[in-house]
């Protein structure tokens, strides 16, 4: 998925941002001390249109960069959707992730299984508790993909005035049922590591791992598109001992359990499950609060959200009298298309829609 960036190009340098807050959760109970953390890129807040960039639940808070090394994203600007010498553009830190507090700090290398039940709501709160302190101006583009197109959606639903343009990438209005049984299983998983007496520390360290690597290595099967798993690996053929595609569900569920804990997994898997903006009769009356125009790009190969589901909130949004338009990028690679086809999300959008120039 690493974007091959021009020789030539010169990556833009972050600035770091940095709030503190104690939120209220929707589902009651108060984290204090919250300590927020981002980035911005790009012209001075108040001087330029302002884009804020958010991905999944393990993303980092750089998606252009660290100014030596590209990001996540970096086509986006590559391609001239995103522009530093014309726009400010933010990264905030995911509550959860990057953004912490004390309270979950200490839980990070424990057996904790019983931890805060956060939505993207209260994700949504916190991002706007760092804008504000940041004197980010209103009207803003929010460009999102994954859980970070329901943080828009639900930071576009709370504070209506924030955000002008709101463009989701594989999201929705709820999570679909086949992706939450997928990420229920994930969570059992882990959970169950963290429930078992183990005999010794080492075989702890060991045992807790290879769950993180297990669900990571289920959620890839889930990220990714069928036809791009089979086309690229195919199935196991005599004499050989293991599956070509071992080798990557290998890589990357060791790389997963090395740089990301079992709580903070927990917290932000079960967080995008509990996304609820109203029951399916009161839906229209919910989303009339929007003042934005909506962009939703969906994916055909997209297991965990499925165009259906962008294509239902497309319909609730103009039955709702909201400018929304539907977009389809043409992909094999699943919901990650995001990332792996990040040059052709950056010219779909290009084409589709007209971004603030001044």
């Amino acid at each position: 998925m690493t974007f091959a960036l021009p020789q030539s190009h010169v990556l833009p340098q972050p600035r770091a941002l940095h709030g503190r807050t104690d939120l209220p959760l929707e589902l009651g109970g108060v984290l204090h001390g919250v300590a927020l953390h981002g980035f911005a890129y790009g012209q001075p807040l108040g001087a330029a249109p302002v884009f804020v960039l958010a991905g999944g639940i393990t993303a980092n808070a750089q998606p252009l960069g660290d100014g030596h090394r590209p990001g996540w994203w970096q086509a986006l600007e590559v391609c001239k959707l995103l522009q530093p010498d014309r726009h400010t553009i933010l990264a905030p830190g995911t509550l959860g992730n990057v953004s912490d507090w004390p309270a979950l700090r200490e839980l990070d290398g424990t057996d904790a299984v019983e931890l805060p039940h956060l939505t993207p709501f209260d994700l949504a709160e916190a991002t706007e508790a760092w804008l504000r302190q940041n004197d980010c101006p209103n009207g803003i583009t929010w460009i999102g993909a994954s859980v970070g197109g329901l943080v828009g959606l639900a930071l576009a639903l709370r504070h209506p005035e924030r955000i002008k343009r709101l463009i989701t990438i594989s999201a929705g209005h709820q999570p679909d049922g086949w992706g939450t049984g997928v990420r229920h299983l994930q969570r059992e998983i882990v959970r169950d590591a963290l429930r078992t007496t183990w005999s010794n520390p080492a075989q702890r360290k060991i045992g807790i791992a290879t769950a993180m690597k297990r669900a990571r290595q289920l959620g890839m099967l889930s990220y990714r598109g069928r036809d791009e798993l089979n086309t690229r690996f195919g199935r196991l053929e005599p004499g050989t001992a293991l599956p070509p595609i071992a080798r990557y569900l290998e890589h990357n569920g060791q790389k997963f359990a090395q740089n990301f804990s079992p709580q903070r997994f927990l917290l932000l898997s079960e967080a995008i499950d509990r996304f609820h903006i109203a029951d399916q009769a009161d839906l229209p009356d919910a989303l009339r609060r929007l003042r934005c125009a909506v962009t939703i790009v969906g994916v055909p190969s997209d297991l965990l959200f499925p165009l259906a589901l962008q294509a239902r909130l497309c319909d609730l949004l103009l039955a709702a009298n909201v400018p929304c338009q539907l977009l389809t990028l043409e992909s094999t690679f699943g919901h990650d298309a995001f990332l792996a086809d990040q040059v052709r999300l950056a010219q779909l959008l290009l084409d589709a829609i007209v971004l603030p120039e001044e």
